[in-house]
C-alpha cells in the first residue's frame, strides 16, 4: 500500500501508524520524563485521595475501633486490619480497572477498527502504584486508630 501511494504521490512521506508514537517521543523533547512526572503525580494524589477516605471511614468507626481496644486489639492487630481493608479495595479497584481497560479497548476496536495494545510492563507498573498508593495511604489513619484510647473512642457520637 505504501508503495502505491508513493508511486502515486512522488516525493510524500509515508509514515506508518506504528512508527507514529515512537516519533512523537524523538520529536518532542523531554515527552518521557514528562509522563513520568505525570505518573508519579497521579500516584501521589491516589495516596491522598485513599488517605482521605480512610481517615473518613476511621472517624466513622471510632466506636468499632474503641470496641476493639477494650476487647483487648493490640496496636498491631488494628493497623493490620485497616492495612487489610485498603489493600483489598486496591485489588479491587485494580481488578475493575483492568477489565473495565478491556472492555472499552475491545469496544474502540468494534466501533473504529483500532487495536488496543496492552503492554505488562506498564499494566504491572500500574499494579505497583495501586498497590503501594492503596497501602502507604491507608498507613497513616491505621497509626492514628491504633492509637486511640479506648475509653474515649467509645464515648464518641
Amino acid at each position: 500500500m505504501a508503495q502505491r501511494i508513493n508511486a502515486t504521490l512522488p516525493g510524500n512521506k509515508i509514515q506508518f501508524t506504528r512508527d507514529l508514537f515512537t516519533s512523537l517521543e524523538k520529536t518532542i523533547p523531554y515527552l518521557g520524563v514528562f509522563l513520568r512526572i505525570l505518573v508519579g503525580l497521579a500516584a501521589v494524589v491516589s495516596a491522598l485521595v485513599v488517605m482521605l477516605a480512610m481517615y473518613t471511614t476511621i472517624t466513622e468507626r471510632t466506636r468499632e475501633i474503641g470496641i476493639l481496644k477494650a476487647l483487648g486489639a493490640s496496636r498491631r492487630y488494628i493497623i493490620f486490619i485497616i492495612e487489610s481493608e485498603a489493600l483489598l479495595i486496591s485489588v479491587v479497584g485494580l481488578f475493575a480497572g483492568f477489565v473495565l481497560s478491556f472492555v472499552i479497548g475491545y469496544g474502540i476496536h468494534q466501533m473504529y477498527g483500532l487495536y488496543f495494545e496492552f503492554s505488562w510492563s506498564w499494566a504491572l507498573t500500574a499494579a505497583g502504584i495501586g498497590i503501594l498508593g492503596g497501602a502507604f495511604g491507608a498507613l497513616y489513619p491505621a497509626v492514628r486508630a491504633s492509637n486511640l484510647d479506648a475509653v474515649s473512642a467509645l464515648a464518641y457520637e
